[in-house]
């Protein structure tokens, strides 16, 4: 069983409906669990039997980059589910993936939304080899 604290402790939580977009770097399922003494949660690879540690639960460990640098955010296994939905989208086709949070009742609720690529706004002209080598030719542009 090993306990590890994240360094950087970055959790990414932006403003009620604010979207951000993301790229993720890494995702892995672990413990989590409070442990009061120390006012810090603490992520186990197994799930601890000890008397000490509170709210233990079943997370996944999201570490996403966005803007200037990494971020993690905890997923509790229903989120996670959504966020699976978004990441089959973005893998097929292309785009980018955007993490918000919207209030509901007491808490703030976590969500992805999937954006496809945009399509070249400009229409792709056709042209007949023989009339650009022609042009070439002759010094045009």
């Amino acid at each position: 069983m090993t306990v590890s604290l994240p360094a950087d402790r970055n959790y990414l939580k932006p403003p009620e409906n604010e979207k951000i977009p993301i790229v993720v770097l890494d995702f892995k399922k672990t413990y989590a669990c409070w442990l009061p003494g120390l006012r810090a949660t603490l992520y186990f690879d197994a799930e601890p039997k000890t008397e000490e540690l509170k709210r233990i639960r079943e997370i996944v460990l999201l570490e996403v980059f966005s803007g200037d640098s990494k971020y993690i955010i905890e997923l509790t296994p229903e989120d996670f589910e959504q966020f699976e939905t978004a990441y089959s989208l973005f893998s097929t086709y292309g785009g980018e993936i955007y993490f918000y949070r919207r209030k509901e009742g007491r808490r703030m609720k976590k969500y992805f939304d999937f954006k496809p690529k945009k399509a070249p706004e400009t229409p792709v002209r056709k042209y007949r080899m023989a009339d650009f080598m022609s042009k070439n030719a002759a010094g045009e542009k």
